[in-house]
């Protein structure tokens, strides 16, 4: 594959994530795609893996489910709270957000 085809696919990738929102950050699809990764993931885990700060986490995780607090919310994930371990918040992707990671993977 060459440069341009490389970039092109990039660029299809980026837009991609424009649909979801045109200014849709970074660090969003990050945390999407480390959920996607192994659902049932916690807020920790996340920010562990991400390298961001557990603050950073909760306030994107917000934004992607249904707690957004400005805005309309994303509803790409839902989170549940652990059935063995009652402060553990479990990630998981929703149907919209798994159509997401979907449409991403076929670019690739």
């Amino acid at each position: 594959m060459t440069v341009k085809n490389k970039t092109k696919t990039f660029l299809r990738l980026l837009r991609e994530l424009q649909k979801i929102d045109a200014e849709f950050p970074l660090q969003y699809a990050v945390c999407l795609t480390e959920i996607s990764q192994e659902e049932g993931l916690s807020l920790t885990d996340l920010s562990i893996r991400t390298g961001m700060a557990l603050s950073t986490v909760s306030r994107i995780i917000g934004a992607l489910s249904k707690n957004r607090q400005k805005g309309t919310p994303y509803n790409l994930i839902r989170i549940k709270i652990s059935a063995t371990e009652r402060r553990r918040k479990e990630l998981y992707l929703t149907p919209r957000g798994r159509a997401v990671i979907d449409s991403i993977l076929e670019i690739i």
